[in-house]
């Protein structure tokens, strides 16, 4: 006769339980639409004139055979950009696992918020974001959105997503002409770009085709896993248009380790936008 109240009390705790992790989750993805609401915001306050073939010519001849075959030319620096990417990421010595994106930029001050959805297994998510803003990077990941599984931030992450904004122009390649961004000739076939703000810099040697398309792009930079800085590249594998500009569209991320290549994310990109600033 009292099994029912007692079930009654089991069902009422589960459901608390539920509340109470709908609500940290909420908070926390209420921080990171947060921060990509600010990064959007202060992007706006820097509106630029169209690029000119004026502007160009300083630049190294594979840098600009690139932003003439990206078709920036004629058009502004994007104060914003938004994307939505699909892919799989590796993490640790696991398999793959699915994973969609959002990403937010701005040029002026460069930032960037990028909000992932990793699919575990059936069920199980980990919700997550990788952040440059003010010229501090932070990785956080959480299981469900509520159970921390990695966090990361200091000297090395800044450096380090200061790079990955540097590597992420590919998808608005007039940003390639923000004052934090110099470049200098390599070759023919490439030229080396070094980004300087919020008391970091970091380099990165950017490689083209004779058309103009971004090969791939190669930095030391460091790596959470081992803790380490070490040649890290990013291979691009499809080409694309997005609103009249070419971009990349599918592509990898991979770190030269000691015992081997290790890729540890593939992805391609689904949507690109500039100068909407509002998240999706």
């Amino acid at each position: 006769m009292n099994r029912f109240p007692k079930a009654l009390t089991v069902v009422g705790g589960l459901a608390a339980a539920s509340a109470a992790t709908h609500l940290v989750r909420a908070d926390f993805e209420g921080r990171i639409d947060d921060l990509a609401d600010r990064v959007l915001a202060e992007g706006l306050a820097a509106p630029a004139d169209p690029v000119t073939d004026r502007e160009l010519e300083d630049l190294p001849e594979p840098v600009r055979r690139w932003l003439r075959f990206s078709g920036v030319v004629g058009r502004p620096v994007p104060a914003t950009v938004r994307l939505r990417q699909l892919g799989e990421l590796r993490i640790g010595g696991g398999g793959w696992v699915p994973f969609a994106a959002e990403g937010y930029y701005s040029t002026a001050p460069p930032a960037f918020v990028w909000k992932a959805r990793i699919r575990m297994a059936p069920g199980v998510q980990v919700v997550g974001t990788d952040s440059y803003v003010d010229g501090r990077g932070r990785l956080e990941m959480r299981l469900l959105g509520v159970a921390p599984v990695a966090t990361d931030s200091g000297a090395a992450v800044d450096e380090a997503d200061l790079l990955r904004f540097l590597n992420e122009i590919m998808w608005f390649p007039a940003g390639a002409l923000i004052p934090e961004i110099t470049w200098e000739p390599v070759d023919g076939a490439s030229a080396r770009a070094t980004m300087t703000y919020g008391g970091a810099s970091g380099s990165a040697v950017f490689s083209f085709d004779a058309e103009g398309r971004l090969t791939t792009m190669v930095a030391d930079r460091y790596d959470r896993e081992s803790s380490a800085v070490i040649p890290w590249s990013t291979p691009v594998q499809s080409y694309g248009e997005f609103a009249g500009v070419r971009v990349p569209t599918a592509g990898e991320a991979v770190y030269a380790r000691p015992d081997g290549d290790y890729s540890y994310i593939r992805l391609r990109v689904t949507e690109v936008e500039y100068d909407v600033p509002r998240r999706y």
